[in-house]
C-alpha cells in the first residue's frame, strides 16, 4: 500500500504482521500433560541472566510478597460462589510479577496464569533467543537494572526489544545511551553501513479508557449476578450498550431487566432499545460435563470462559461468569493451580458497547508520543521512532486506531529533525487451548524515502513467518 500527501511526505506504508506460537497445552489437563515438559532453554537463559542482577535473596522476598497477595485474593474467592475469576495482576512490583510468570512457566508450569504469562513469555522468549546479541549492545547492564525496578517494565523491555532489532539487521554498533538531565537524549544509538542512527522507542500503556470501562461494566453488572445466583438460573446474557458505559446510572441493568430475569424460560431478545440490546440463552451444561469427564480445567483460563459464556476468543466482546464448582488443587505450588472437576451450576455474560465515541476514545492516537520521541531526537544525525502499544479492544476499535496512525504519522511534522522512519508495533497476546501462547505483531512502516535501514522489522515475531495484512482482520488462534 503506497500513500502520499500534499507534500510528498511519507510515501512507503506497508503493513506486515505476523504469528508466533510455543509451548504446551494449557486450557485442559490430564496426568499424562507434564510428561517430557522441560523448560524453555532461551526463556531460562534470560531469567538466570536477569536474576543476577537482582539476587537471590531479594529475589526470594519479592516472590513471597507476590505470593501472600494472591493468597489472599484466592481466599476471598474460594469462599464465594460468586466469584468473579477475572485477570489477575500485581501492580506492587510489575517487573517481579513478570518474573514469577516466567519461573512459574519453567519450573511450575500447572501454576502458571496463563492469561498473564500469554503476554510475558513471547517478549521473553524472543529476547532470550537473542541473549548473546543482548549482551553485546552497549550499556545493556544499566538498562537491566533500571528495568528490575521499573513501575513501568513495558517501556524497558520494548527498548530492548527494538534495540535488538538493529542487532539483527547487522548494526556494527548498537548501545543505549546514558540519560543526561541537562539534555533530552535519544534512547539508542545504531551504527548501520558506517551510518549513525538515533533510535527512540516509545512504549504506550493501556487505555485507561477501556480499564474504566471494565469498572463500569463490572458495577453494572453485579445486581444482575446476585439476582441469577439467588435465583440459580443458568443464563448468558448477550449485551450490547448503544452509549458509552459511563452515561449509565449503576442500577441501569437492575431497573431494564431485574423484574424480567426471573420468568425467563426459553432464549431469546430480552430488551432492545436505543439504549442497549439483550438477548438470553442457557448455559451449555451438556457441553460443559462431556467436556469435564475428560479434563480438569484451570481457573482462570481461556477454556473456562468458552466453556461457560459460550463466546470464543478474538470478538472484542468481554466475558463474565459465576459459578458453583468443584476445585482441585494441581501441582506443588502455592497460587495459580486451581482447576476445576466439575461445574453443577454457572451464569454469564458477553458485553460490548458499540457507542462511536466509545471506540473512538479507546482507539489512542501516537501524536503525542511521536512529539516526545522527536523532541529527543538530535538535528544532526538521522532518525527512527519506534512506537509500541497493544490492541485488544475489537474489531471496530482496532479500523479507528488504524486510521489515525496512519493520518497521524503521514502527516508528522518533525520541525527540523532528520527524521526518516517511523515503526508502530502493534501486539496482541492470545492463550490458545492447545498450547500456552501465540503472539501477533503488525508492523506499520512510515518513510520519508530512502532504504530501509531494518529490512526485519519485528521485533517479537521472527521474521520466516512475516505476511501481509493485519493480525485483527485475522481469526484468533
Amino acid at each position: 500500500m503506497a500513500y502520499n500527501d500534499n507534500n510528498g511526505r511519507y510515501s512507503q506504508f506497508q503493513s506486515r504482521t505476523a504469528r508466533r506460537n510455543r509451548g504446551w497445552k494449557q486450557g485442559n489437563y490430564l496426568l499424562s500433560d507434564l510428561i517430557g515438559h522441560s523448560p524453555d532453554p532461551h526463556v531460562e537463559a534470560l531469567y538466570k541472566f536477569i536474576l543476577s542482577f537482582i539476587g537471590v535473596g531479594q529475589w526470594q522476598a519479592r516472590k513471597e510478597k507476590i505470593e501472600r497477595y494472591f493468597e489472599v485474593v484466592s481466599g476471598r474467592q474460594e469462599s464465594l460462589d460468586e466469584a468473579s475469576f477475572s485477570r489477575l495482576n500485581y501492580l506492587d512490583d510489575q517487573f517481579g510479577w513478570y518474573m514469577y510468570l516466567v519461573e512459574s512457566s519453567l519450573y511450575r508450569p500447572l501454576n502458571v496464569e496463563v492469561n498473564q504469562a500469554a503476554r510475558v513469555l513471547p517478549l521473553f522468549t524472543r529476547i532470550g533467543e537473542d541473549l548473546d546479541l543482548l549482551k553485546g549492545i552497549g550499556r545493556i547492564e544499566k538498562l537491566i537494572e533500571k528495568l528490575i525496578t521499573s513501575k513501568q517494565p513495558d517501556s524497558e523491555l520494548f527498548e530492548i526489544l527494538v534495540a535488538l532489532v538493529w542487532a539483527r539487521n547487522g548494526c556494527t554498533e548498537v548501545e543505549f545511551l546514558t540519560p543526561d538531565r541537562t539534555r533530552k537524549l535519544h534512547d539508542i544509538r545504531a551504527v548501520q553501513h558506517g551510518e549513525e542512527w538515533a533510535v527512540e522507542a516509545k512504549r504506550l500503556t493501556g487505555s485507561e479508557y477501556s480499564l474504566k470501562e471494565r469498572d463500569k461494566w463490572l458495577t453494572l453488572w453485579k445486581p444482575i449476578q446476585s439476582m441469577l445466583v439467588h435465583n440459580r438460573q443458568s443464563l448468558v446474557l448477550e449485551i450490547t450498550f448503544h452509549e458509552e458505559l459511563e452515561t449509565y446510572s449503576d442500577d441501569f441493568l437492575e431497573k431494564e431487566i431485574g423484574d424480567k430475569l426471573k420468568f425467563v424460560a426459553v432464549p431469546g431478545t430480552l430488551l432492545n432499545n436505543d439504549k442497549v440490546a439483550i438477548k438470553v440463552r442457557f448455559v451449555d451444561f451438556a457441553k460443559i460435563l462431556a467436556h469435564l469427564r475428560r479434563y480438569q480445567v484451570k481457573i482462570p483460563s481461556r477454556q473456562i470462559d468458552e466453556l461457560i459464556t459460550g463466546e470464543e476468543a478474538g470478538t472484542g466482546r468481554g466475558r463474565t461468569f459465576v459459578m458453583k464448582a468443584n476445585f482441585v488443587k494441581r501441582g506443588s505450588g502455592k497460587i495459580f493451580n486451581d482447576y476445576v472437576d466439575d461445574i453443577s451450576w454457572a451464569a454469564g455474560a458477553v458485553w460490548a458497547c458499540d457507542a462511536e465515541r466509545g471506540y473512538e476514545r479507546k482507539a489512542r492516537d501516537i501524536r503525542k508520543h511521536l512529539s516526545e520521541a522527536n523532541g529527543q531526537l538530535p538535528s544532526d544525525k538521522p532518525g527512527v521512532i519506534h512506537v509500541g502499544l497493544e490492541t485488544y479492544d475489537g474489531m471496530l476499535v482496532e479500523h479507528e486506531r488504524f486510521a489515525r496512525i496512519f493520518s497521524t504519522s503521514a502527516s508528522f511534522d518533525p520541525r527540523g529533525k532528520d527524521l526518516r522512519f517511523i515503526f508502530c508495533h502493534l501486539y496482541q497476546a492470545h492463550t490458545p487451548l492447545e498450547r500456552p501462547w501465540d503472539f501477533d505483531e503488525t508492523v506499520y512502516p512510515f518513510g520519508r524515502g530512502g532504504t530501509i535501514p531494518i529490512p526485519n522489522d519485528m521485533t517479537v515475531s521472527p521474521k520466516e513467518i512475516v505476511e501481509a495484512g493485519c493480525h485483527w482482520l485475522k481469526p484468533a488462534p
